[in-house]
């Protein structure tokens, strides 16, 4: 009977073995994670003296995060109408149609938007939630006064070395959005007709000596 009762005992020993080698332990899954978003802005007569404005600002933040196969806008194309009303007015409208556009194809994951920086050199925070799925994060800021002029950080990825990163700082770039011509802080409105491709800005009044210096930087910070 003992012999029996062992021989059952045993039989089942092996068969939960050999269920474990048949179902490895799977990894645990990859949870979303929650971010504070920080743009510090640097830009100031200090460090761009050449035709400084009156009232630096930079309008609302507005961005999004997704996936490899969208793109908030591109250096090289043309700016779709949400970039140029952001870029020449600070509007976030139709902007934030198009990212929800993206959001409802399934390219675009969450709308991001925040407030500006009433004054620069200054900073601003939002916060976000940031999926698994579209770990990349893309954000845009019109720099006033100016024709038609935007920072911006884009397609940066927050999930490295399998995990989310506790922190990143970008730098960001500046841009023209090819919507309208005007070459100075104030310069009355000239629409670039047709509209040129978007292009990182070289030129004075940004450039001195042919270099132009940070505007300042975006941190990403993990929080959950």
């Amino acid at each position: 009977m003992r012999l029996i009762i062992f021989a059952k005992i045993l039989f089942f020993l092996l068969l939960a073995c050999s269920e474990n080698e048949n179902n490895p332990a799977q990894p645990e899954p990859v949870l979303d994670a929650r971010y504070r978003l920080t743009f510090t802005a640097t830009w100031s007569s200090q460090t761009h003296p050449t035709d400084f404005p009156t009232s630096p600002h930079f309008s609302g933040l507005i961005g999004m995060t997704h996936n490899q196969n969208a793109m908030l806008f591109t250096e090289g194309q043309i700016a779709s109408d949400g970039i140029k009303n952001m870029a020449e007015i600070g509007s976030k409208n139709p902007l934030q149609t198009e990212i929800q556009n993206f959001i409802s194809n399934g390219t675009g994951n969450t709308l991001i938007s925040g407030g500006g920086v009433g004054t620069s050199p200054g900073d601003v925070s939002v916060e976000f939630d940031i999926a698994f799925s579209h770990p990349l994060v893309s954000v845009v800021s019109m720099l006033a006064p100016s024709p038609d002029w935007f920072i911006a950080v884009s397609s940066i990825n927050l999930f490295e070395n399998n995990d989310w990163v506790s922190s990143k700082t970008m730098t960001v770039e500046i841009y023209d959005a090819g919507t309208d011509g005007g070459d100075s802080y104030r310069s009355p409105d000239m629409p670039t007709v047709p509209r040129v491709p978007i292009f990182v800005i070289t030129t004075p009044p940004l450039a001195v000596n042919g270099v132009v210096a940070p505007l300042g930087s975006i941190t990403f910070t993990k929080i959950d």
